[in-house]
């Protein structure tokens, strides 16, 4: 079968889709991605047998788009008739549209031609939107419009032949909400890890000067809704009784929260205990995993976070290292399910410092969760282990 993967981003900028692309492939489909490049990439390129065809766009030009498409919906026009011309010349049979927000413009695509649309949910993303700050604040919400994402979600499922969730939480939400939804329609595909490719990448022992700092590890966008100033407050309350605790943060700031993540790392209590780089390539994640005791995985606990599991908290448990995270109920199950970590009360820094200082206190009790962490991914939740989920799907 010709499946044709609809991204409004870069191919590998996300490794769900490369995972499913990779499965699929694996199974005999011909994959065929369709997706932007907002820099000096090939217009075509063939990856470990996925072919790639990329639109080149300046990336200010494409949020812009983005951000007016529910007050002039240009950006759906662009992409249905990119979808069109695709699914012409390169004779898709099936379209895989990822995110909501990709699925009026494939799903009007798909139904011109007579193909069935998989729409695939990466979040809940009408309460993820509600959550951004680049969309609420005034005057920008005017144009964007965050609250007209409700509605949007049950005109564009609409389209759906099938849809792919995070969580059977996610999934009974939406059925339950709009009855047109047939539970057969939904399938749950986490966000599992690619085993062979983590676990293909070395492990550079020094890569960070550990000496004898007792490290709290964090990969990921960085904003308060991903709890990261919580984890700031919490380590001032454990820096009182382990002043070697050390929080070692990788990835990018939110734009809106860079004036004030820049301030809350400079304050006096911490300045000397945080490092943070903006990013780091994945294939170094083991390594600093490694070199961590301790991994976190903060968010608040929200309807859009309620909709899944983060690719992290696998590759961390992998790893063999424990995780503190909040209460966030599909996250907190698998830590529970696994006896892999411990779990605190969103939002409460004081909480979450128990945590830390109970780890820190136990290194057997971190070897033993570590361990079982380990165990867990290896045995339940990899990308071998729901391959037949998505083959089950397309056959």
């Amino acid at each position: 079968m010709v499946i044709g993967m609809i991204v409004d981003n870069e191919f590998t900028g996300d490794p769900r889709v490369n995972n499913e692309a990779t499965l699929l492939v694996n199974e005999g489909h011909k994959v065929k991605v369709l997706c932007f490049t907002f820099g000096t990439q090939p217009i075509y390129e063939k990856i470990n047998g996925i072919e790639v065809f990329r639109i080149p766009i300046r990336k200010s030009i494409k949020n812009a788009a983005f951000a007016l498409v529910n007050t002039i919906p240009f950006y759906h026009w662009f992409w249905q008739i990119h979808i069109e011309r695709f699914i012409k010349q390169q004779g898709i049979e099936r379209i895989h549209a990822h995110d909501l927000y990709m699925a009026l413009s494939a799903g009007k695509a798909a139904k011109r031609f007579g193909i069935k649309l998989i729409v695939d949910l990466h979040e809940n993303y009408p309460e993820a939107i509600l959550n951004y700050k680049w969309a609420n604040s005034f005057p920008k919400r005017l144009v964007v419009k965050p609250h007209k994402w409700k509605k949007n979600e049950e005109r564009f499922l609409r389209y759906a032949h099938k849809i792919i969730t995070l969580s059977p939480s996610f999934a009974n939400e939406l059925t339950s909400r709009y009855p047109y939804l047939e539970q057969s329609m939904l399938v749950v595909y986490p966000n599992v890890p690619n085993l062979d490719e983590l676990l293909s990448y070395p492990i550079t022992p020094n890569i960070f000067p550990k000496n004898d700092k007792f490290i709290l590890f964090y990969f990921g966008g960085i904003s308060e809704r991903r709890g990261i100033y919580t984890c700031i407050d919490a380590l001032k309350i454990a820096l009182k009784k382990h002043p070697n605790i050390h929080l070692l943060l990788i990835g990018p700031v939110d734009g809106p929260e860079i004036e004030r993540f820049n301030k809350e790392i400079s304050a006096p209590e911490v300045e000397n205990s945080i490092t943070h780089y903006p990013w780091k390539d994945i294939s170094l994640l083991p390594s600093y995993i490694a070199i961590s005791d301790i991994c976190l995985s903060p968010i608040e606990k929200n309807k859009q976070h309620e909709a899944g599991i983060a690719n992290k908290v696998f590759q961390y448990l992998l790893f063999e290292k424990p995780i503190v995270v909040s209460n966030c109920k599909p996250q907190a199950d698998v830590v529970q399910q696994g006896q892999c970590g411990l779990v605190f009360e969103s939002n409460n820094e004081q909480s979450l410092a128990n945590c830390i200082l109970d780890l820190y206190s136990n290194p057997n009790k971190r070897a033993e969760m570590g361990a079982k962490g380990k165990e867990l991914v290896l045995n339940e939740y990899n990308l071998s282990r729901f391959r037949c989920v998505l083959t089950g799907l397309y056959s």
